[in-house]
């Protein structure tokens, strides 16, 4: 072989050897070949859309497979996939402020990195206990284009046929089946929740899936039909397990007897499910998981559930009702317990949740027992708290006076053991404070999260619109609220939900105040609040540094604009306040801003109010 054919060969071995290894030389320059992410297409994999078949096997085979190979995005075909639970994951869970369980699981994205589920306008259909998706010890999952609904919601509802004294007469549609059994109003799952097609099967599976508690009711709330909202200053009608009932004429209607039924006919009343055992979305120990384009239509618990998770954005999103029910999630739109880095929720439609459209906050666990100067154990107090993380081995927390909120300084957990989901025995650093005693509290000081609210519409719902316990600097801005109950409140306590809060830099501006208020769940627009007791409300501050400027409150009365207790420094400044007629107007006589208990409070001549 000659020199210069011995040249072209070592040249083109070179060549080969370099491009296998993703990077090529041409002309002395270096150019990077990337390998392209892995993209799996669930059509190649044996799903088929708008069928009844049970995709729940292949969805999990699917993801076992993704974890194993690398894949980074699964995509969708536009159309229906349904899901049962005879084939899903099982896994014992302690979900914040739902109800724990063993969970079956549909969508289990666990132990996993940088994956994408790209629905592209898939609809994902559930059928009986199942919990769609859980996104646990991941990071770097974006979930998108898709939409979740379930054949059977949690709840029920009904038309109001008419009302009397200790009783009400109902119309109960075939979405929401039903027997009377034993002189009592039982509501039950449908047949076509059972994926097996034998009628025997679904017979048999009808009987044990009707002693599941996912279907028992424990009260009952009026909606407007028209406005397609709770029904102006209705209250829960809190009628038990268990109400008396009869058949009575007419196809599907029923009477119903207890004392406290109050209604209008032609109304729709919904019965609120005992138990939230079927959050939509569960997202904990994980980090930057991005939900965008995402329709959430119902859910038996909480839409979105995040809980001791780091970056969680929220975009051009949706919780509303599907087929024209009047509710959506059975509980909170989206909710966010203990977690750090930011938290954006931006450009979505939260609408029709039987309760708040977001809650930020941290759990308080109160002191159980002192064992030694270094030694206490702590004990969580609500059970829906049960379970819960609330620190590891090299976490600071902050040590809390329970009766006034007040924090008296801070300790690092040299060594932790769980003894029970309710208490856990922690072991400091330093000695404990000798002014901490039994009943206070304690909380992990942790990186509190930035918050961005930002062009979201909030309404229609129960209750609140949102609570907002962030000590991150939390912004709230071009949005639209329309609440039967405050719009915005500010809480914390350590008595009832033991939830961490007390805002530190708050700015709300540029957002409509639609109306809200129209219900009992609330006594102003903005309420700013705390868990303090009566002999220390002179000194305790809880909440600080709050900027409200540049907003539209659309009110229908003289109602409260703000209500503050323990407040540490707030600007209301050029804000316009409207009056309008929504609503009957109550019969109040109190100024605009009631103020109690704090300081630094300047209410600006800049406020406009028209119409009054």
């Amino acid at each position: 072989m000659s020199k210069e054919k011995w040249l072209d060969f070592l040249l083109i071995c070179c060549f080969w050897i370099a491009s296998t290894s993703g990077v090529v030389s041409i002309n002395g320059a270096n150019a990077s070949q990337a390998k392209p992410a892995k993209v799996m297409a669930v059509v190649d994999h044996g799903m088929i859309k708008d069928e009844p078949a049970d995709s729940t096997a292949k969805i999990i085979k699917l993801l076992i497979k993704a974890k194993k190979e690398g894949v980074k995005k699964i995509v969708f075909e536009k159309g229906r996939y349904d899901f049962y639970p005879d084939r899903a994951q099982e896994h014992y869970l302690y979900v914040s402020n739902n109800d724990e369980g063993l969970k079956r699981v549909i969508f289990p994205i666990i132990d996993l990195d940088g994956l994408v589920i790209d629905g592209q306008g898939a609809n994902f259909v559930f059928h009986g206990g199942v919990n769609p998706f859980l996104v646990q010890d991941s990071s770097h999952i974006t979930l998108k284009n898709l939409s979740i609904d379930f054949q059977r919601t949690f709840h029920s509802e009904a038309t109001i046929l008419g009302v009397g004294s200790g009783y009400m007469d109902l119309h109960i549609p075939q979405a929401f089946p039903y027997d009377i059994k034993s002189g009592t109003l039982k509501f039950l799952p449908q047949a076509d929740d059972v994926a097996d097609s034998s009628s025997t099967q679904r017979l048999r599976a009808r009987k044990e899936m009707d002693q599941h508690r996912e279907y028992i009711y424990k009260r009952m709330l009026e909606f407007d039909v028209d406005k397609r909202e709770t029904a102006y200053m209705v209250k829960d009608l809190n009628i038990g397990t268990s109400v008396r009932a009869e058949k009575i004429s007419g196809t599907r209607n029923v009477r119903i007897f207890h004392p406290v039924l109050t209604g209008t006919v032609g109304n729709t009343m919904v019965f609120q499910p005992k138990y939230r055992n079927f959050p939509g979305f569960i997202v904990t120990e994980s980090s930057d998981v991005i939900f965008d384009n995402v329709t959430i239509h119902h859910a038996g618990g909480m839409g979105i559930i995040a809980e001791n998770s780091h970056n969680i954005t929220v975009k051009n999103s949706h919780v509303t009702p599907s087929h024209n029910r009047m509710v959506s999630t059975t509980a909170d739109a989206t909710h966010f317990v203990n977690c750090t880095g930011k938290i954006e929720l931006i450009n979505n439609v939260f609408e029709n949740q039987k309760d708040d459209a977001t809650n930020i906050h941290g759990i308080y666990a109160m002191v159980d027992n002192i064992i030694d100067q270094k030694t206490l154990e702590i004990r969580l107090q609500h059970p829906q708290q049960w379970g819960f993380r609330l620190a590891a081995k090299g976490d600071v927390l902050e040590l809390v006076q329970g009766p006034s909120m007040k924090t008296y300084g801070t300790n690092q957990v040299t060594q932790i053991e769980r003894i029970s989901k309710e208490i856990t025995r922690i072991t400091f650093d330093d000695i404990i404070d000798k002014r901490l005693s039994i009943g206070d509290s304690v909380a992990r000081v942790r990186d509190y999260p930035e918050v961005l609210i930002k062009g979201n519409i909030i309404r229609r719902n129960r209750a609140r619109g949102m609570l907002l316990n962030c000590r991150g600097k939390t912004i709230v801005e071009n949005n639209t609220f329309h609440a039967p109950g405050a719009a915005l409140m500010f809480q914390g306590d350590a008595n009832y939900w033991f939830e961490q809060g007390g805002v530190t830099d708050l700015v709300i501006r540029n957002n409509v105040f639609d109306n809200s208020n129209f219900g009992v769940w609330g006594k102003a627009i903005i309420a700013v609040d705390a868990g303090i007791s009566a002999e220390h409300k002179e000194s305790a501050r809880y909440n600080k540094n709050i900027l409200i400027e540049n907003n539209t409150f659309n009110v229908y009365d003289n109602g409260l604009l703000l209500d503050l207790f323990s407040v540490d420094g707030l600007i209301f400044r050029n804000n316009k306040i409207n009056k309008t007629n929504a609503y009957p107007e109550r019969k109040v006589k109190q100024a605009f801003f009631r103020i109690k208990f704090s300081d630094d409070i300047n209410i600006e001549d800049s406020n406009e109010f028209t119409g009054f």
